[in-house]
């Protein structure tokens, strides 16, 4: 019994936590933290850093929370603002869980100028990925369209400046792009939304290994009822 206790022990003190990884910026986490505030509606943000995400605005607030995630409308200016603008000019890492209804001009996260962005679906083609970095411009051709199912999205950059863009963990296309992207909205600022579900946000200020990578990617699977 006491051999039992100490293996179990064991696995619960080794078990991972999203949360372990230091260069964690912000959570927005499946069905968690979600709802409404004076005037508004809020995401809260699980990192323990307190960067929450809200909107005060009736006409962006899209159809609110539902199923766990953050719904926008066609044709909208649907976002949650960041009480934090995330900036950075180095290494990233970015986890969303998205489910679209089309590929056309999808932003998820951007600024309020559209100087950054991340986008999906450029000018209507499936497998365009277009993102911005402080107006810097990177086009990406994919190998295939993100699709219209519930899926995670990743895209990272590292030291080199090499930026790739993943579908569950499967990459999708890479380029090369510099720039600060200094993002200020979970959502569009500017029509770039078509009826779509945002389940879930991780952003860490570091191209994470491709051991925590997997690490990550797996927790958010699992949480989102996703099969890798």
């Amino acid at each position: 019994m006491l051999n039992q206790a100490l293996v179990l022990k064991s696995r619960v003190s080794s078990a991972f936590a999203i949360t372990d990884i230091e260069t964690l910026k912000v959570w927005f986490k499946f069905n968690t933290g979600q709802g409404a505030i004076t005037d508004g509606i809020q995401w809260n943000d699980s990192s323990g850093n307190n960067n929450h995400a809200s909107q005060t605005t009736d006409a962006q607030e899209g159809s609110g929370f539902s199923g766990g995630g953050f719904v926008t409308d066609a044709g909208s200016q649907d976002n949650l603002d960041f009480s934090t603008t995330f900036t950075d000019s180095g290494d990233y890492h970015v986890f969303m869980v998205l489910d679209l209804s089309e590929e056309s001009n999808e932003s998820f996260l951007t600024s309020v100028d559209n100087s950054s962005f991340m986008r999906f679906g450029q000018g209507g083609t499936a497998t365009a990925f277009r993102m911005k970095n402080g107006g810097t411009t990177l086009n990406i051709t994919l190998s295939s369209g993100f699709g219209t199912t519930k899926a995670i999205a990743e895209v990272t950059r590292n030291s080199s400046n090499v930026v790739r863009v993943l579908k569950n963990g499967v990459s999708l296309g890479s380029g090369t792009g510099s720039g600060t992207f200094g993002f200020e909205q979970l959502g569009s600022s500017s029509n770039g939304l078509t009826s779509a579900t945002i389940f879930e946000v991780v952003i860490f200020s570091s191209a994470l290994s491709s051991a925590d990578a997997t690490k990550v990617r797996n927790d958010i699977a699992d949480r989102n009822s996703i099969s890798l």
